[in-house]
């Protein structure tokens, strides 16, 4: 089964001081089912509400800390994330004295990372994408937690650019912040019916500039409903049309779920939170996500990983002319690297401006 692959991703954002008892609950379940399932995952750390957290006073980063540290032992790798510029001390969001005059318009993302980063504060991206990587270091160190051999990271609101021209300023400033991996590829144009986040399987992995290998997401899980409603069904139709997940061949399945998801009252609810009286309901919920985690590996036949088991950098030099495949590595399962076959979502160091345009096309 080597090269055929189930990442399981949790984007962990939005987390607040006043959830965090019923919060660091659920992150002690999860990492006991974790450990009774032998499911392995990679958490997508919001790096500035992790800060936020840990600059509190009492016992809250203590307890924070603690869970994270027992979800590393449960298997579990904490990747980077970020939203917004913000401040490395306290987390909260950098103001402005006043918004730049000059602000694109039409802009075709969410208006996340790149637009905070590059449009409103005027940062130079590959020094702001640094400090994120070495704020998040230091939380990992300060928990307890590994730090992964393979960087990998995913951008807040999928927001890497709006043009071409913008989409290799961020690749350019994701290698030199020392990333390897990036999981934020997306299509249309945020807000409309073209929005896509994304690939399907056999589609999603494949090569970008500067060494960056892209693992985009290819199914994304709500935990906040009933899987037996016509919303969960519904989302489980669209794993059913991805015909190459079904035909054995290599690939890694990305699947996106959203920690924060286990709080919400009602499926695609409102932000407001579960009441604190309510464990029970958070644990139900978990406990029903790693039911479907399991039966999807079993069905479709995966091997649970995370980004350390993918290789960015062992690749055939054939890799980068074809322009896409999946690198799995020794030691990580049976056989060795494996790869799929070539289509046209490709990004070469030859003509890199104008191709990098079809990572988010």
């Amino acid at each position: 089964m080597a090269g055929r692959l189930l990442l399981l991703t949790v984007d962990f954002e939005a987390f607040a001081p006043e959830v965090l008892p019923l919060w660091v609950d659920a992150m002690h379940h999860w990492a006991t089912c974790a450990e009774r399932t032998g499911l392995r995952f990679s958490f997508f750390l919001s790096v500035e509400d992790a800060v936020r957290i840990l600059a509190t006073a009492g016992d809250a980063p203590r307890r924070f800390l603690g869970a994270m540290r027992r979800l590393d032992e449960a298997g579990s790798l904490f990747y980077a994330h970020n939203h917004f510029v913000f401040d490395p001390e306290t987390g909260q969001k950098k103001p402005l004295a006043q918004e730049p005059g000059d602000l694109p318009r039409g802009y075709g993302k969410r208006k996340s990372l790149f637009f905070d980063a590059v449009h409103r504060h005027r940062l130079r991206l590959a020094a702001w994408l640094t400090t994120v990587r070495e704020v998040h270091e230091k939380v990992l160190s300060d928990a307890g937690c590994r730090r992964p051999a393979v960087q990998a990271f995913r951008a807040g609101g999928w927001d890497y650019g709006s043009t071409p021209q913008e989409t290799e300023l961020y690749l350019d400033s994701l290698a030199s912040a020392g990333f390897a991996i990036d999981s934020s590829a997306c299509r249309g144009t945020f807000g409309t019916a073209t929005w896509r986040v994304g690939a399907d399987f056999g589609r999603n992995v494949f090569r970008l500039t500067h060494g960056l290998l892209e693992v985009a997401p290819t199914w994304a899980m709500d935990m906040s409903g009933s899987p037996t409603s016509a919303a969960a069904v519904g989302n489980l139709l669209r794993l059913g049309v991805q015909a190459q997940l079904w035909t054995g061949r290599s690939g890694a399945c990305v699947v996106v779920l959203h920690f924060d998801h286990l709080f919400r009252p009602r499926p695609h609810g409102s932000l407001e939170r579960l009441d604190h009286r309510e464990p029970a309901s958070v644990s139900g919920r978990i406990e029903r996500c790693f039911r479907v985690l399991v039966l999807l590996q079993s069905i479709l036949r995966l091997r649970c990983a995370t980004f350390e088991d993918l290789d960015a950098t062992a690749w055939p030099g054939r890799l980068a002319e074809e322009g896409r495949g999946l690198g799995v590595r020794e030691g990580s399962g049976p056989g060795e690297s494996r790869r799929g076959q070539p289509d046209d979502r490709r990004t070469t160091g030859q003509d890199s401006a104008a191709t990098s345009g079809r990572f988010g096309s």
